[in-house]
């Protein structure tokens, strides 16, 4: 095999493996955006704040936000009124209305999908880098097989 080979089966597998990477991180989040484990709460917000700049190089975007709120005594552990804040707001939630917001298993708030074509959106995203992974996964396996095979033949051949 020759070292252009040896260098592309190395980049695939590379490759293979941070695709699959990223989609044990996508459904790891997807867990907790979806309100699967985790702490569930209604959390009443009181401020947002932009937590990166608004602006793109188109001039204009949606920036993430952090709101702070509280959770009702009813629900936070310990008996009183407890703070949280709770990242990754696509847009500022009604101060009127509770929000329900889930733990992410790593320990950051996020608000919980509520929509269905969201929530299916959100279930379905980590397919995408799982089947590039599969795709790139392919060449190493693909070369794998046919050195062994080749390696046996030697072998039967050499008996």
């Amino acid at each position: 095999m020759g070292r252009k080979q040896v260098v592309g089966t190395v980049v695939c597998g590379v490759i293979a493996l941070s695709l699959f990477g990223v989609a044990v991180y996508m459904a790891v989040s997807a867990v907790g955006r979806l309100g699967l484990v985790g702490d569930q709460l209604t959390m009443r917000v009181i401020d947002c704040e932009a937590s990166a700049p608004v602006t793109t190089s188109r001039g204009g975007g949606h920036p993430d936000l952090d709101c702070k709120g509280f959770v009702d005594p009813s629900q936070a552990s310990g008996g009183g009124t407890r703070r949280i804040t709770a990242t990754g707001f696509s847009s500022a939630p009604r101060f009127d209305v509770p929000v329900k917001v889930a733990k992410e298993p790593w320990g950051s708030w996020v608000p919980v999908d509520q929509g269905d074509w969201n929530r299916l959106g959100r279930a379905l995203s980590p397919l995408i880098p799982l089947a590039f992974a599969g795709l790139f996964a392919k060449v190493p396996v693909v070369v794998y097989r046919a050195r062994r095979d080749s390696r046996r033949l030697l072998a039967e051949s050499s008996a």
